[in-house]
């Protein structure tokens, strides 16, 4: 299993590092602070958000699959197209977008999603044993 999932986590790794190399370079141009720190607590909310809501669905499971909650994030495809929508949004606009609200809002996407995911999928097996649900293998 580690041959599949060891991929998935160096790819979000990955996005992630990348999400922070998209935040500096969007927005160290603005001035006001807001534009700075604002969107980095924002993202870092909407990925625990995130990382809850989706964990919550597997609350009331008795015995779950080993693999099947971090499956979850890692597979997750509706993650993966919104993570691309904003890193092409990054990459065809960055230098055309002069509003820094927008600038924010690409950020935000990125962060949120990569560090939801990452979060979610190391997490997994600590929600399991908080929840106490079966590990089945």
């Amino acid at each position: 299993m580690g041959i599949i999932l060891l991929p998935l986590f160096l790819f979000w790794a990955i996005c992630f590092l990348f999400s922070l190399r998209i935040g500096y370079v969007l927005l160290k141009e603005e001035k006001l602070f807001v534009y700075k720190i604002l969107p980095a607590i924002t993202a870092i909310f909407l990925a625990f958000a995130y990382t809850t809501l989706s964990l919550n669905q597997y609350k009331n499971s008795e015995s779950l699959w080993a693999f099947e909650i971090m499956s979850y994030f890692l597979f997750n495809l509706n993650a993966a197209v919104l993570y691309l929508a904003a890193l092409l949004s990054y990459f065809t606009l960055r230098k055309r977008i002069k509003n820094p609200s927008i600038k924010s809002l690409i950020f935000i996407i990125a962060l949120s999603i990569s560090l939801g995911t990452l979060l979610g999928a190391f997490g997994s097996e600590a929600f399991m044993e908080k929840n106490n649900i079966e590990q089945t293998y």
